[in-house]
């Protein structure tokens, strides 16, 4: 409970100054997404609205050292060594010396600086290497730095840095930064661009931000909501009652649950007597009791004494006992002894024990010899093994040779089970070898089992031929397939022809089928034109065709003429057919009807009906009207499976439409199947919608179980409206009967 309720503070906590830099590292499927709202043709390489950037202020008031300027080469140097030292295995960003040389860059070497890191940065980590550097130089020239951005050629990097040179604009020039946003069309992009922009502007002026909010919201808070935590931090940090009253009026559900939390803490730090009356005031549950476990978070760090007195008060409860938790841990780490005598005065029980265990664990970080002896000394029993739980888990990472020695005081059973894999992970850290000892010191069980799933990916990332030596050795079933999925997961990263070489010489069967698709996912995404040539090598079958679909989407998404122009130079073959279907779905990702364009030009046949499915399927994502209409050109088959995918999708964002166009379908046989999608697709979430389409199946064995199938879905959502419905039906009062039965047993 309690790593929850850190983990929740940790949220609202990034809400703030930091909630757009977690955006930066968005998932490039959103970015995809993100950029399909501006159509590339009308887009190019986006003309973009004028940049306006402010005169430098002259009275600006210098607040701390300048920076020493670092020469061009010394960063150059700088950076080989750090990668010699493999420091930039996890993300250039994480090592402070490179940070630090990176903050003293002169702003005219910047460019010169990207391009070699352009050049030498492996492309999965060079997003992390961009930020920092076009954070500098947006704050020395912002028109330059957007520049670069806009003409950034793949599609995740362009959007994303785009989006945090419009932050550091936002900063300085709030009027000249909403006028540039305000052309581009409603989409994810534009959301993601807004986003930056209001954190800059909400640390300065929330109100203001809040009021652009609403107006690009189009008057609907559902569209952006995840820039609200920031915003009302912000407002809170200068005027906590109306940043309430502003919530309280227009937010409601989890938009308001954040905000409030976002406000709690940010009050707490002012005045926490005062943030706690307001929790008061609420409706108990779930949202009372995070937004009070936020704010005794904040008072405990400034006053810990003053937070345990208040706490003391509160009524008995889960919440007051993970309040208490909370505290006890953050005062055994001023003051250990004073906190295990105040918890010792509780009456026993297991909250006392829960406790107990949270102060040791802090007293730990103190003063970890006086913290062993103090457990060594407990007598042996259901409470000494408890806070050994809580103490090895804690331990296990900060000293897992001792963690080890105190886990060998537990008995075999479900404690030593639960704590096994952060023993294993954390040994696995320091000493994969040690681990991986350990591991196969234990009996066969549940700790062992929870141990090997818990290191698979640190002994795979730090020795993938090491962990695959391991893997070999392990029993057939669940546990070994995952442990070769690790492997495979984290070898491809470091040699994806390394990895495919093992994965092919795996044994037949699930695991090997599982890590194969693995590999050839994510070398395709990452190195889409290396792994093509890897492929090219490879004997027919399917791990040459994978690579060959995937490699060709990627490339297509970016580069689509030159992905065009290389699947011309192929031979016939299924690998050619493998990238063709690739090729259509990347061209679809960004231009649809370019795509289609280019699928009308092929051969008529399977290969053209696949591609053409392919680009559906992408299309409907975005415009599921006009890829409608370009389906229902095709025939027979072809135009069954694209009409049923346009459907599926459709019947998700919008039942009603999809309902529409249906009933402007031709009443044929293509049509009632591609009813029966929509029915199957829709009567989970929208039954009334689809009850009217399930009547309408020729079929009379179909149309009985669509009707059930409807029935089923609707009853569970309003009984009284699909029993009446389901009475008026065509199905066997029978069959009626047996599903009202079973509905009411369900209830």
């Amino acid at each position: 409970m309690r790593n929850g309720i850190l983990l929740c503070l940790l949220a609202v906590a990034a809400a703030g100054g930091g909630y757009w830099f977690g955006r930066w590292q968005a998932s490039s499927a959103v970015a995809i997404a993100a950029r399909q709202a501006v159509p590339e043709k009308s887009r190019g390489k986006m003309p973009l609205p004028p940049v306006r950037h402010p005169p430098p202020n002259k009275n600006a008031v210098q607040t701390g050292p300048k920076p020493d300027k670092h020469a061009l080469d010394g960063i150059k140097a700088k950076f080989w060594d750090l990668k010699k030292r493999g420091l930039f295995r996890n993300g250039a960003t994480e090592d402070s010396e490179w940070l630090k040389a990176i903050d003293g860059v002169d702003a005219a070497d910047i460019p010169a600086l990207l391009a070699f890191v352009d050049k030498n940065v492996p492309k999965m980590m060079r997003l992390e290497s961009l930020s920092p550097l076009l954070q500098r130089w947006a704050d020395a020239d912002v028109s330059a730095a957007m520049d670069y951005a806009d003409k950034l050629t793949n599609r995740q990097e362009r959007e994303q840095c785009m989006s945090l040179v419009a932050g550091v604009w936002a900063k300085t020039d709030a009027s000249g930064i909403v006028s540039w946003l305000k052309p581009f069309p409603a989409g994810l992009f534009r959301d993601q661009l807004l986003g930056s922009i209001l954190t800059a502007i909400s640390a300065a002026d929330p109100q203001r931000a809040f009021e652009l909010f609403q107006s690009f919201s189009g008057g609907s808070l559902k569209r952006g909501g995840g820039d609200l935590p920031a915003i009302f931090g912000s407002w809170a940090a200068k005027d906590p009652v109306a940043a309430v009253a502003k919530a309280a009026e227009v937010l409601t559900g989890s938009q308001r649950s954040q905000a409030f939390l976002s406000i709690a803490s940010a009050w707490a730090q002012q005045d926490p007597k005062a943030a706690m009356e307001w929790a008061d005031t609420l409706a108990n549950g779930n949202d009372k009791g995070n937004i009070i476990n936020s704010i005794f978070s904040v008072w405990s760090q400034n006053d810990v004494t003053g937070a345990l007195s208040f706490a003391k008060q509160l009524p008995e409860s889960q919440t007051k006992q993970n309040v208490l938790d909370n505290i006890s841990q953050q005062w055994a780490q001023q003051e250990p002894q004073a906190a295990v005598d105040f918890v010792n005065s509780l009456p026993k029980g297991l909250s006392r024990t829960e406790l107990l265990g949270s102060v040791i664990d802090g007293w730990f970080r103190q003063e970890p010899d006086a913290a062993i002896k103090f457990v060594n000394n407990m007598p042996a029993g259901a409470e000494r093994n408890r806070i050994l739980q809580t103490v090895v888990g804690s331990l296990a990472y900060e000293n897992p040779d001792e963690a080890l020695k105190l886990a060998a005081l537990l008995p075999p059973g479900q404690v030593l089970d639960n704590i096994a894999g952060q023993i294993a992970g954390a040994l696995a850290q320091s000493d994969p070898q040690a681990a991986m000892d350990w591991i196969n010191s234990l009996p066969e069980g549940d700790a062992k089992r929870n141990a090997l799933q818990n290191v698979s990916w640190q002994l795979a990332e730090n020795d993938p031929k090491a962990a695959a030596d391991f893997a070999a050795t392990l029993p057939a079933g669940s546990v070994r397939d995952s442990f070769v999925g690790s492997i495979a997961h984290q070898w491809v990263q470091s040699d994806a022809s390394a990895a495919l070489a093992w994965v092919q010489g795996l044994p037949e069967g699930e695991a090997r089928k599982n890590a194969l698709s693995t590999v050839c996912q994510q070398w395709a995404q990452q190195e889409p034109q290396d792994a093509l040539q890897y492929a090219q090598a490879l004997s027919a079958g399917s791990a040459k065709d994978m690579i060959m679909e995937q490699a060709a989407e990627k490339w297509a998404e970016n580069d689509s003429a030159a992905a065009a122009a290389w699947f011309k130079s192929l031979p016939e073959s299924e690998s050619k057919k493998a990238f063709l279907e690739g090729l259509v779905s990347g061209m679809a990702q960004d231009d649809p009807e370019n795509a289609a364009s280019y699928v009308v030009g092929l051969p008529a046949g399977e290969v053209q009906s696949k591609a053409a499915i392919a680009v559906v399927s992408q299309w409907a994502e975005s415009d599921p009207q006009a890829a409608a209409a370009w389906a229902a050109r095709f025939s027979g088959d072809t135009r069954e499976q694209a009409l049923s995918s346009v459907v599926q999708r459709w019947s998700q964002d919008d039942p009603a439409a999809a309902g529409q166009w249906l009933d402007t379908l031709p009443d044929d046989s293509i049509r009632e199947r591609v009813v029966q999608n929509y029915i199957d697709s829709a009567s989970g979430q929208y039954p009334e919608l689809v009850a009217p389409f399930a009547k309408t199946v020729a079929d009379p064995d179909r149309r009985a179980d669509a009707i059930e199938n409807v029935a089923r879905n609707w009853l569970r959502i309003d009984p009284a409206a699909a029993t009446d419905w389901l009475n008026a039906t065509t199905l066997s009062a029978e069959r009626k009967q047996r599903v009202l039965t079973e509905s009411k047993k369900e209830e």
